[in-house]
């Protein structure tokens, strides 16, 4: 997907590492529309390329290297687990919570 490589590139020049908030970051000012529920679904898609309708391990396994990230498996999952309402996949709904979550 060429913006999903446009924006690793671009957070490469910025450093090696990367946290999965900053990559949510990073998409939404890239793809704008952190606003709209349409907006959320076109980046969970760049998540679920897959097309299963969740965000599984082997997903995030993807980004992971994509972004150049060598997270160990474990780590993968623990992220997947805390993001996921039932402890094994993200749905869009965990993920538009996730997104739209506001901090105060």
């Amino acid at each position: 997907n060429p913006t999903i490589y446009q924006m690793i590139a671009d957070l490469e020049s910025e450093g090696n590492s990367i946290e999965f908030e900053t990559f949510l970051d990073a998409i939404t000012a890239k793809l704008g529309d952190k606003e709209s529920r349409g907006g959320i679904q076109k980046i969970f898609e760049l998540f679920d390329d897959d097309r299963s309708g969740t965000i599984n391990l082997s997903n995030l396994k993807r980004v992971a290297k994509e972004l150049g990230e060598t997270m160990t498996n474990e780590e993968l999952q623990e992220m997947l687990e805390r993001a996921s309402g039932n402890g094994q996949d993200i749905s869009f709904e965990d993920f538009y919570t996730i997104m739209t979550k506001k901090t105060f």
